[in-house]
């Protein structure tokens, strides 16, 4: 009996596990508050490379009234090493993202899913506070 069950547990057991773990971290981003915090230090020329942006946060710019406490927690990100990262972008916007960052007139912000407690995952990039979707964004 065992033997007839083998062979189709095997192969859907991957598949279950992948699907709580998709479904764990979808319920992870989706449980945090959405915060802005910006960024500075961010390397255009890994855009081309990679296509992604590498950025540092910028807590002195940030406004820290959005936390619980009105106090950054800026620990917590370190702790998640989520202080630097990489925003991935697609390879026809690269060349847009780049034209945008690199305007000293723009300014940029990530927006994060936050939980205290939680690792905080960067959900989209802002430029001069509008979503950021490959459209001109140049003033």
């Amino acid at each position: 009996m065992f033997e007839k069950w083998k062979n189709p547990v095997m192969v859907s057991l991957p598949v279950v596990l992948l699907l709580a773990w998709v479904a764990f971290l979808w319920w992870q981003i989706a449980a945090g508050a959405l915060v802005k915090i910006k960024i500075k230090g961010y390397d255009p020329r890994d855009l081309l490379a990679g296509h992604y942006i590498l950025y540092e946060l910028d807590w002195e710019a940030t406004d820290c009234s959005q936390f619980v406490g009105g106090k950054c927690p800026k620990e917590e990100f370190e702790r998640f090493d989520a202080v630097r990262g990489r925003f991935y972008v697609p390879q026809q916007l690269a060349l847009a993202l780049e034209q945008d960052i690199q305007n000293s007139a723009n300014t940029a912000e990530m927006v994060f899913s936050y939980r205290a407690g939680y690792r905080p995952y960067a959900r989209s990039l802002l430029i001069n506070g509008r979503n950021w979707n490959g459209a001109a964004v140049r003033f």
